[in-house]
Protein backbone atom coordinates (compact mmCIF):
# COMPACT_ATOMS: atom_id res chain seq x y z
CA UNK A 1 0.00 0.00 0.00
CA UNK A 2 1.46 3.40 -1.00
CA UNK A 3 0.13 6.93 -0.75
CA UNK A 4 1.12 9.85 -2.02
CA UNK A 5 2.98 12.93 -0.01
CA UNK A 6 2.98 16.60 -1.50
CA UNK A 7 5.61 18.19 0.33
CA UNK A 8 5.68 21.86 -0.22
CA UNK A 9 8.53 23.89 1.32
CA UNK A 10 8.44 27.90 0.73
CA UNK A 11 11.76 29.92 1.16
CA UNK A 12 12.91 30.00 4.92
CA UNK A 13 13.02 32.90 6.92
CA UNK A 14 17.02 34.69 6.87
CA UNK A 15 17.94 32.95 10.13
CA UNK A 16 18.19 29.74 8.51
CA UNK A 17 19.87 27.48 5.46
CA UNK A 18 18.36 28.34 2.50
CA UNK A 19 16.79 26.10 0.73
CA UNK A 20 15.16 26.51 -3.27
CA UNK A 21 11.54 26.46 -3.52
CA UNK A 22 10.81 22.62 -3.65
CA UNK A 23 7.65 20.60 -4.70
CA UNK A 24 8.30 16.42 -4.01
CA UNK A 25 5.92 13.78 -4.35
CA UNK A 26 7.60 11.63 -2.80
CA UNK A 27 5.80 8.02 -2.76
CA UNK A 28 6.17 6.63 0.50
CA UNK A 29 4.89 3.20 1.38
CA UNK A 30 3.54 2.04 4.27
CA UNK A 31 5.68 -0.49 4.55
CA UNK A 32 8.17 1.92 5.83
CA UNK A 33 6.38 2.25 9.04
CA UNK A 34 4.75 -1.06 9.17
CA UNK A 35 7.87 -3.48 8.87
CA UNK A 36 9.57 -2.15 11.41
CA UNK A 37 6.94 -1.94 14.12
CA UNK A 38 5.65 -5.89 13.32
CA UNK A 39 7.48 -8.62 15.40
CA UNK A 40 7.33 -12.17 15.82
CA UNK A 41 7.89 -14.38 18.06
CA UNK A 42 10.45 -16.66 18.23
CA UNK A 43 11.26 -19.86 20.02
CA UNK A 44 13.16 -20.33 22.28
CA UNK A 45 16.77 -19.96 21.39
CA UNK A 46 17.49 -23.06 23.64
CA UNK A 47 15.02 -25.48 21.80
CA UNK A 48 16.51 -24.37 18.08
CA UNK A 49 20.10 -24.68 18.64
CA UNK A 50 20.34 -27.45 21.54
CA UNK A 51 21.60 -30.88 20.94
CA UNK A 52 20.18 -33.79 22.77
CA UNK A 53 22.80 -35.32 25.59
CA UNK A 54 22.98 -39.23 26.02
CA UNK A 55 20.19 -41.25 26.76
CA UNK A 56 19.56 -41.80 30.52
CA UNK A 57 22.44 -39.26 31.39
CA UNK A 58 20.25 -36.80 32.08
CA UNK A 59 22.82 -34.02 31.23
CA UNK A 60 21.76 -30.83 29.94
CA UNK A 61 21.68 -30.08 26.33
CA UNK A 62 24.08 -27.64 25.01
CA UNK A 63 24.34 -25.49 21.87
CA UNK A 64 26.93 -25.69 19.26
CA UNK A 65 29.43 -22.11 20.02
CA UNK A 66 29.55 -20.04 17.30
CA UNK A 67 32.41 -17.67 17.23
CA UNK A 68 32.41 -15.02 19.90
CA UNK A 69 32.73 -12.36 17.30
CA UNK A 70 30.09 -13.82 15.32
CA UNK A 71 27.72 -14.11 18.69
CA UNK A 72 28.50 -10.15 19.91
CA UNK A 73 27.62 -9.03 16.09
CA UNK A 74 24.47 -10.68 16.47
CA UNK A 75 23.46 -9.81 19.65
CA UNK A 76 24.15 -6.10 18.59
CA UNK A 77 22.62 -6.31 15.62
CA UNK A 78 19.24 -8.18 17.69
CA UNK A 79 19.71 -4.95 19.79
CA UNK A 80 19.32 -1.99 17.08
CA UNK A 81 16.13 -3.61 15.68
CA UNK A 82 14.30 -1.40 17.96
CA UNK A 83 15.76 1.42 16.24
CA UNK A 84 14.39 0.86 13.15
CA UNK A 85 10.62 1.53 14.30
CA UNK A 86 12.13 5.05 15.88
CA UNK A 87 13.93 5.93 12.78
CA UNK A 88 10.61 4.95 10.03
CA UNK A 89 8.59 7.00 12.19
CA UNK A 90 10.88 10.25 12.40
CA UNK A 91 11.21 9.66 8.83
CA UNK A 92 7.21 9.26 8.06
CA UNK A 93 6.76 12.19 10.54
CA UNK A 94 9.03 15.16 8.51
CA UNK A 95 7.13 13.54 5.14
CA UNK A 96 3.67 14.41 7.03
CA UNK A 97 4.76 17.80 8.21
CA UNK A 98 6.49 18.97 4.80
CA UNK A 99 9.34 19.36 7.40
CA UNK A 100 12.37 19.50 5.13
CA UNK A 101 15.11 20.77 7.78
CA UNK A 102 13.91 18.12 10.10
CA UNK A 103 14.16 15.43 7.00
CA UNK A 104 17.52 16.22 6.68
CA UNK A 105 18.41 15.52 10.03
CA UNK A 106 16.67 12.27 10.62
CA UNK A 107 18.47 10.94 6.93
CA UNK A 108 22.37 12.12 8.35
CA UNK A 109 21.22 10.46 12.21
CA UNK A 110 19.77 7.41 10.26
CA UNK A 111 22.87 6.57 7.89
CA UNK A 112 24.82 7.38 11.13
CA UNK A 113 23.06 4.76 12.70
CA UNK A 114 22.43 2.32 9.93
CA UNK A 115 26.44 2.50 8.81
CA UNK A 116 27.81 1.68 12.77
CA UNK A 117 24.77 -1.28 12.76
CA UNK A 118 26.28 -2.33 8.87
CA UNK A 119 29.64 -2.86 10.01
CA UNK A 120 28.66 -6.17 12.81
CA UNK A 121 27.43 -7.72 9.17
CA UNK A 122 30.54 -8.88 8.43
CA UNK A 123 31.24 -11.01 11.18
CA UNK A 124 27.55 -13.19 10.49
CA UNK A 125 28.80 -13.33 6.87
CA UNK A 126 32.55 -15.02 7.81
CA UNK A 127 30.32 -17.87 9.72
CA UNK A 128 28.74 -20.42 7.75
CA UNK A 129 25.94 -21.01 9.86
CA UNK A 130 24.79 -17.23 10.08
CA UNK A 131 26.33 -16.48 6.46
CA UNK A 132 22.88 -16.43 4.87
CA UNK A 133 21.20 -14.06 7.23
CA UNK A 134 24.46 -11.99 6.97
CA UNK A 135 24.39 -11.71 2.93
CA UNK A 136 20.33 -10.91 3.26
CA UNK A 137 21.07 -8.21 5.80
CA UNK A 138 23.97 -6.65 3.93
CA UNK A 139 21.93 -6.26 0.95
CA UNK A 140 19.01 -5.17 2.94
CA UNK A 141 21.21 -2.33 4.49
CA UNK A 142 23.07 -1.35 1.49
CA UNK A 143 19.52 -0.02 0.11
CA UNK A 144 18.14 1.63 3.29
CA UNK A 145 22.18 3.76 2.87
CA UNK A 146 21.87 4.28 -0.58
CA UNK A 147 18.38 5.58 0.02
CA UNK A 148 18.77 7.96 2.59
CA UNK A 149 21.47 9.09 0.75
CA UNK A 150 20.21 10.20 -1.92
CA UNK A 151 16.86 11.67 0.24
CA UNK A 152 19.75 13.53 1.90
CA UNK A 153 21.81 14.71 -1.41
CA UNK A 154 19.07 15.51 -2.98
CA UNK A 155 17.14 17.86 -0.56
CA UNK A 156 20.66 19.42 -0.48
CA UNK A 157 20.57 19.86 -4.21
CA UNK A 158 16.42 20.64 -4.55
CA UNK A 159 16.02 17.33 -6.99
CA UNK A 160 12.68 16.63 -6.28
CA UNK A 161 12.95 13.33 -8.84
CA UNK A 162 15.91 12.29 -6.79
CA UNK A 163 14.04 12.94 -3.28
CA UNK A 164 11.51 10.29 -4.77
CA UNK A 165 13.16 7.97 -5.61
CA UNK A 166 15.30 7.69 -2.70
CA UNK A 167 11.92 7.11 -0.44
CA UNK A 168 11.80 4.21 -3.07
CA UNK A 169 15.10 2.59 -2.48
CA UNK A 170 14.67 2.76 1.52
CA UNK A 171 11.18 1.29 1.11
CA UNK A 172 12.59 -1.51 -0.30
CA UNK A 173 15.54 -2.06 1.31
CA UNK A 174 13.11 -1.48 4.91
CA UNK A 175 10.77 -4.59 3.12
CA UNK A 176 13.65 -6.67 2.66
CA UNK A 177 14.69 -5.79 6.36
CA UNK A 178 11.53 -6.73 7.69
CA UNK A 179 11.05 -10.10 5.88
CA UNK A 180 14.45 -11.15 7.99
CA UNK A 181 13.64 -9.76 11.30
CA UNK A 182 12.01 -12.71 13.45
CA UNK A 183 15.02 -14.71 11.81
CA UNK A 184 17.25 -12.49 13.48
CA UNK A 185 15.48 -12.28 16.32
CA UNK A 186 15.33 -16.27 16.90
CA UNK A 187 19.43 -15.98 15.91
CA UNK A 188 19.95 -13.27 18.05
CA UNK A 189 18.27 -14.78 21.31
CA UNK A 190 20.12 -17.82 20.30
CA UNK A 191 23.52 -15.99 20.28
CA UNK A 192 22.74 -14.33 23.47
CA UNK A 193 22.27 -17.85 25.29
CA UNK A 194 25.36 -19.19 23.56
CA UNK A 195 27.00 -15.77 25.44
CA UNK A 196 26.00 -16.85 29.22
CA UNK A 197 27.05 -20.41 28.35
CA UNK A 198 30.58 -20.04 26.61
CA UNK A 199 31.93 -16.32 26.47
CA UNK A 200 31.00 -14.84 30.46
Amino acid sequence: MTRNVLIAAAAPSRRRRSFPLLLVSAVVPASVAIACSNSTASPSPAAAVATPGPVGTGATPKPTAWPGDTVSAMIALGADDDSFQQLAKDLQTTVDNGDLQGMLRVTNDGLTFLKGAQKNIPHLQDYSETKAIGDALAAAYGQMISGLQQIHDSLVSGNAAGVTAGFQQFAAGNEAYGALRAELSDKAQQAIFMQRIYYR
